[in-house]
């Protein structure tokens, strides 16, 4: 069985199914995650004879992930979909990366046959709103391509759109925000998950200066006070913590927004007079960039 080797944690307890080897476009300058894999369509039988051998791999789950990065673009997609879901009719939730430029240009028809196989929702790297963060890192789309994509592939699936802040380093923090937020209020996705910038390679530490803690909250406070649509909004990965030499004294801020966005913003706020205090103190504070630099975390 061929595993993809890289999955959302909301998929943690998903069946993995490899539709493609690597990414299409590859060329994002802040992602290490594709760059040694040649990329490719994995052979239709060779993937229905993974799907048949799930049993043996993973324990029963009523959800199932599609791998690597953009597998919609595979010839026989909705084929493979249709067959998972008849040959596991366990499974409630199939879900997918997808590229946010792929889903733009998607005739709709597409898209409906799909959601008809039985395909439930989408994981697509928004990274920035800001057009000049996303030509920076070589992302490939615009604003104008993400709130497209996001609004066709809203009417067929739940949507998630990932974030990075930290993305257009300090000298475009809020504009960063500012013009994400807005993306977000018109594509509405159904949740957003938020990783901060972890710097992996000598260009973007050559592109771009990245975020002490304080910035990375205040960013994080004007994403979340610039989105006025319903969504769930997550930081749920280790690189929005924010660590003393003691361990995590941040873990990020989850919630429904508008629901719960007054208690996330009084989180940051809260934590930001902690920063004060433990900096007056002579605390070392330490984000995930500090960590990666001393090996102590890996992404």
């Amino acid at each position: 069985m061929d595993f993809p080797p890289f999955r959302p944690p909301s998929e943690a307890f998903s069946y993995l199914i490899r539709v493609v080897r690597g990414c299409n476009w590859n060329k994002c300058l802040f992602c290490s995650m594709y760059k040694t894999i040649k990329f490719e369509q994995r052979q239709k039988e060779e993937i229905l004879r993974d799907i048949d051998e799930i049993p043996k791999y993973f324990p029963r789950s009523r959800s199932a992930f599609l791998g690597d990065s953009n597998p919609l673009i595979h010839k026989d997609i909705v084929e493979i979909v249709r067959y998972l879901k008849n040959k596991r009719p366990e499974v409630e939730r199939i879900t997918a990366y997808a590229r946010i430029k792929t889903i733009a240009n998607m005739p709709e028809e597409k898209l409906e046959n799909l959601k008809s196989a039985g395909l439930t929702r989408l994981h697509m790297g928004l990274e920035s709103g800001d057009d000049e963060v996303l030509s920076l890192v070589q992302k490939g789309i615009n604003a104008e391509d993400a709130i497209k994509a996001g609004k066709k592939a809203g009417k067929y699936f739940e949507l998630t759109y990932y974030v990075i802040t930290g993305l257009g380093g300090s000298e475009r923090s809020e504009r960063h925000a500012v013009n994400t937020a807005k993306v977000i209020n018109e594509a509405k996705p159904t949740f957003v998950r938020v990783r901060n910038l972890t710097i992996t390679n000598p260009v973007m530490e050559n592109l771009i200066k990245p975020l002490k803690a304080e910035e990375q909250l205040e960013e994080l406070r004007k994403l979340i006070e610039g989105i006025k649509v319903e969504t769930y909004f997550t930081t749920d990965h280790v690189s929005n913590y924010l660590f003393t030499e003691q361990g995590a004294f941040f873990t990020g801020v989850h919630g429904r927004i508008p629901e719960e966005k007054d208690e996330m913003l009084q989180l940051i706020d809260d934590t930001l007079e902690t920063i004060k205090a433990l900096k007056k103190s002579g605390v070392r504070i330490f984000t995930s960039n500090d960590l990666f630099r001393l090996g102590l975390i890996t992404l």
